[in-house]
């Protein structure tokens, strides 16, 4: 093959490496965003999950007794 025949080739098939390229980043982009949106849920229900007997855990508060302080003799 000539020089000026391989140059042609690349020039066809420059499209066909854009269109490739921009289906692949599309897709990954989208499978990020879907597992940026798995955990955003995940973390969101464990946030109301651990918000949900909020008021409860005030009415028995506190939970612990404080370290009383020793008197010195």
């Amino acid at each position: 093959m000539e020089i000026w025949q391989i140059v042609v080739i690349c020039i066809l098939m420059f499209p066909l490496f854009l269109i490739a390229n921009y289906i692949i980043v599309k897709k990954a982009a989208s499978e990020r965003r879907s597992r940026d949106d798995r955990i955003e849920r995940a973390v969101s229900d464990s946030v109301a999950a651990s918000y949900a007997n909020k008021g409860l855990a005030r009415q028995s508060w506190p939970k612990y007794k404080a370290a009383r302080k020793r008197k010195k003799e």
